[in-house]
């Protein structure tokens, strides 16, 4: 009997540090890093590029004018395939301040340069073009996925009003970004 309890002390020993361990291996939530835009973000063999947003209230002009329920954001985004197989672009989302998020619009119609819903692209290909989301005007952050959709990254867009040209600037190059500052 003297025998059995010691066993069972051991056990009541190992089973709690065997569950801490386990916990402790484990696979840890990767930190979701938040980028600015205009800053080059590699997740998996994408890599992402926020480039501008702009503020609209509607698409076209007279009777054939879309208008947005609130104002259309549209976030204009290159995203190169860095990988040797095709890869899915994953669909994004935005998030208010107060943690709501708000999927892209699903009809382009209208949309100038619309990057699409369904993309797809090939090794070293580049995808150019404009996500839209219909929100109220406000601070929002970009959410982008990996390929598979395991790894997530936040681009911070901030609130502009400032008329931009849709067209990027001709020193832009759209897969390594901005070209960097020349010291005087």
């Amino acid at each position: 009997m003297v025998l059995l309890m010691r066993h069972h002390g051991w056990l009541l020993l190992l089973i709690p540090l065997c569950s801490a361990c386990l916990v402790s291996c484990g696979e840890r939530p990767s930190e979701v890093r938040t980028y600015t835009l205009g800053q080059k973000v590699q997740l998996g063999s994408l890599t992402y590029l926020g480039l501008e947003t702009q503020w609209l209230p509607a698409f076209g002009e007279g009777p054939t004018a879309r208008a947005a329920q609130n104002q259309f954001l549209l976030v204009r985004l290159s995203v190169t395939n860095g990988g040797n197989s095709d890869a899915a672009v994953p669909n994004f989302s935005v998030e208010d301040g107060t943690g709501r998020r708000f999927p892209e619009v699903r009809d382009g119609d209208g949309v100038p340069d619309w990057i699409g819903a369904l993309r797809t692209l090939a090794p070293a290909d580049t995808l150019v073009g404009n996500a839209v989301f219909d929100v109220a005007t406000g601070h929002y952050t970009l959410h982008i996925l990996d390929e598979d959709g395991q790894h997530e990254a936040r681009i911070d867009l901030p609130l502009n009003f400032q008329p931009a040209p849709m067209d990027a600037p001709g020193n832009l190059d759209l897969r390594t970004g901005p070209p960097p500052d020349k010291k005087k």
